[in-house]
């Protein structure tokens, strides 16, 4: 595997990421109160793995001339 497909792969299961971080807000409009918090903790643990796959795909991007 190329660094190229590599840093491909990492984006997208961060968009894949992005594309479920959006699914979850939108049931923010209409989760019980009870559910608030663990929803948004799950918001967050992703959005985190988002940035994580973006800043490694970055990073694999940038020495796709190399190896």
């Amino acid at each position: 595997m190329t660094y190229k497909e590599w840093a491909d792969e990492y984006f997208k299961s961060a968009e894949n990421l992005r594309e479920r971080i959006s699914l979850l807000k939108n049931e923010l409009k209409t989760v019980s109160p009870d559910k608030l918090a663990e929803l948004n903790d799950r918001i967050n643990i992703m959005t985190g793995m988002y940035y994580d796959c973006m800043d490694t795909a970055k990073l694999l991007a940038s020495r796709k001339g190399e190896c």
